[in-house]
């Protein structure tokens, strides 16, 4: 497992200076900013329910080293930005062996042909959770997650039709995969059209369609997506929006599914407050499955405050397999947060969440709530301390606490940027 891990990290890495060197190769010699920053953070974590059970509950001390760069550059027909990050973890009692990850991100544009042929690439390594209704990676170091890998290089053209119309039309390649775990590996070759049309200052009209051959570890198929949508900014900071679409969807395995899909929403700034009502229908990604189709309801309120911001959302979430058609899971979450700077580089947070999913089996917890704070203070020399507190609470009744996980963490951590 180390070792294929070791050798998808190195074709990621070649990846990434391959497409590093095709870009740069799109820039004359010429004036341009760069610039190169190393970091380092050091963390200790004091973790009362490291194996996170319900029955057999272990506490352990864990010795996180974080040593990372960040590059950036800046010329007349190039962009980039790249970071990378090593992730290592000592668990003081033993509860689990030293863990070592690997945090990549890469994303850069090159103008080819002036104002014409363009080429965007990107890169990310990173954790992300196996289950598509909780991102868990920020409540555990590793329960229920994998190592993703996703590259995208996309070469496109954008051709200017009049004073207030684009059509972009282009090519790209999608490979997603994931390290020592079940997710479902994929490659997407797809070909795409979008034009937008700017009829008035505030009124944006767009449409498209889009082809993708889909190859995964379980079955290949097709995919068809066509769709227009409009945004009309009605008051300053305050929006109308909304798109629709079909997506059509042959497998080789001679299933098939037609689904239609959209996004409306309206945002209205008052002044002392930004309100916005949402929903949503789009393909997501989960790692578990061949194609999740994912439906959203949202209202969120956030108000600035004179050092900082206060927001709550409230959001139902429903999750379809269109492969199988099998039964639908649902989601519904309540989120609020908190934000201010006390004094001069002290900042206070507080972040309140609570979910049910719909229960699949005896083994999952439905109810899940968790409540963070945190204070972090920038020293001089670009040094920031912080000091952070989390509980995260699994139940399987919302009224009782019989057979429930709970984990408190404090993690105390000091970060350098050089």
């Amino acid at each position: 497992m180390i070792a294929l891990t070791q050798r998808a990290l190195v074709s990621s890495i070649l990846l990434t200076a391959v497409a590093c060197a095709a870009l740069y190769g799109a820039d004359p010699v010429v004036a341009a900013d760069f610039t190169f920053t190393p970091t380092v953070s050091v963390s200790e974590e004091f973790n009362d329910n490291i194996l996170d059970s319900a029955t057999d509950k272990k506490s352990d001390f864990v010795t996180r080293l974080q040593p990372g760069a960040a590059a950036a550059y800046r010329g007349p027909s190039l962009n980039g930005d790249l970071s990378y990050n090593f992730d290592y973890q000592n668990y003081a009692r033993r509860t689990k062996d030293d863990e070592e990850n690997h945090y990549l991100a890469l994303r850069g544009s090159a103008e080819l042909l002036k104002n014409f042929f363009f080429l965007d690439v990107s890169d990310t390594l990173s954790r992300v959770s196996l289950d598509v209704a909780r991102d868990v990676t920020a409540e555990s170091p590793y329960a229920n997650q994998t190592d993703r890998n996703r590259a995208n290089v996309s070469p496109y053209l954008l051709w200017r039709l009049g004073e207030t119309s684009t059509l972009k039309t282009g090519y790209r390649f999608i490979d997603t995969s994931f390290w020592g775990s079940p997710g479902i590996d994929r490659r997407e070759h797809v070909g795409f059209a979008e034009l937008s049309h700017n009829p008035a200052a505030r009124l944006s009209l767009s449409g498209g369609y889009t082809f993708a051959s889909i190859s995964t570890d379980v079955v290949d198929y097709d995919q068809h997506d066509l769709s227009a949508g409009f945004r009309y900014e009605y008051a300053d900071k305050s929006f109308l929006y909304g798109g629709i679409g079909n997506s059509w969807q042959e497998f080789t395995d001679s299933r098939s599914a037609s689904n239609l899909f959209w996004h409306a929403g309206v945002s209205k700034d008052f002044g002392f407050l930004m309100a916005t009502l949402e929903t949503r229908v789009q393909y997501t990604d989960d790692p578990l499955a061949v194609s999740t189709e994912e439906t959203t309801y949202r209202v969120s309120m956030e108000k600035a405050l004179h050092k900082g911001a206060i927001g709550l959302s409230s959001s139902y979430t429903e999750y379809q397999d269109t492969l199988t058609d099998g039964s639908e899971r649902r989601k519904g979450e309540v989120r609020g947060f908190w934000r201010a700077e006390l004094s001069q580089g002290l900042i206070t947070s507080l972040v309140l969440i609570g979910d049910r999913v719909s229960q699949k089996t005896l083994m999952d917890y439905p109810y899940h709530f968790s409540g963070s704070a945190g204070l972090s203070y920038l020293f001089n020399y670009d040094i920031t301390g912080s000091l952070n507190y989390s509980y995260i609470d699994y139940r399987r009744e919302l009224d009782s606490a019989a057979d429930s996980r709970q984990t408190n963490r404090v993690i105390l951590a000091l970060k350098k940027i050089f």
